[in-house]
């Protein structure tokens, strides 16, 4: 006769952790001393309990990119479906689903993924991310610590070309920028003087605005057909791309990249332990049934 005491401990997470995490759950009795000391349990159902640190080591085994799409909804629902997947258990039991044989097979087999979670969990707490490491994600990933070249664009616009070319002929002879801008200028930068405040080079910005990377700081460029018009444009500043030192990284970001750089480290890990483990049994592949 099979008995909640006798089912493996925990259910498996729906959606984003299916392949990796399963939710173990404790009894009451098992996490009291925790939870009595003021341990972080998210929920209960009956006796059953999940602990903060359980949830958060189970989504420690995700892949980095589900766990970057990971938001505190998602990570609600998980929770949510926890519940739901202790109480239909427990219905289930009470139905009698467990002495059916179906369901008896399926409980034996379930055991190997039990037992994998739990040599993959005792793996992955004795991998950490060294200052080593961290140096070599930064190093690696530079890219990404790099401040884009920047303009402070000045912008004056009018309907026509003749226009247009009036007004660049005022500015090459000394008229002032701003001034000119708030009297003739026909788009929402007029108010500002003709200053769109600080553009980022980006193959997204519209194809007149990028002319202003081309001129040199307090030029202007000559007259360019916009979607409002025609356009006079000055780079009133501009700013050269520079790649942040890691010493030039805030705390918090100097966080975020010892993060992923243990994500990294403990992927290549279960890839390293997937070869080994392949020294030691026979393993046989039929890939190519996938196509048909």
């Amino acid at each position: 006769m099979f008995s909640r005491e006798s089912l493996p401990k925990g259910a498996i997470f729906a959606g984003l952790l299916v392949l990796m995490l399963a939710a173990g759950g404790l009894s009451a009795e098992e996490s009291g001393k925790e939870t009595d000391e003021g341990g972080k349990a998210l929920a209960s159902v009956g006796d059953e309990v999940l602990l903060l640190d359980e949830f958060n080591s189970g989504l420690e085994l995700l892949q980095l990119k589900e766990q970057e799409d990971l938001t505190l909804e998602k990570k609600k629902a998980l929770v949510e479906n926890w519940i739901l997947t202790q109480l239909m258990a427990d219905e289930a039991l009470k139905r009698g689903f467990a002495e059916r044989e179906e369901v008896k097979s399926r409980l034996a087999k379930s055991r190997a993924k039990i037992l994998s979670e739990e040599l993959l969990r005792e793996e992955m707490t004795k991998i950490t991310a060294t200052d080593e490491d961290v140096s070599k994600y930064y190093e690696s990933h530079r890219e990404l610590f790099t401040i884009p070249e920047t303009v402070r664009l000045g912008v004056i616009t009018l309907r026509s070309q003749e226009e247009a070319k009036g007004a660049l002929k005022r500015l090459s002879a000394g008229e002032d920028f701003a001034e000119l801008a708030k009297a003739v200028s026909i788009d929402k930068y007029r108010d500002s003087g003709g200053d769109a405040g600080i553009v980022v080079k980006s193959d997204k910005l519209p194809e007149y605005m990028r002319a202003a990377f081309y001129l040199q700081e307090g030029s202007l460029s000559d007259v360019i057909r916009s979607q409002e018009g025609y356009c006079i444009l000055k780079a009133i500043t501009k700013s050269s791309p520079k790649t942040l030192t890691f010493e030039e990284l805030s705390p918090k970001l100097k966080a975020v990249i010892k993060k992923r750089a243990l994500r990294e480290k403990r992927a290549k890990a279960i890839l390293q332990l997937q070869t080994e483990l392949e020294k030691k049994v026979a393993v046989k592949r039929n890939l190519g049934l996938l196509e048909n």
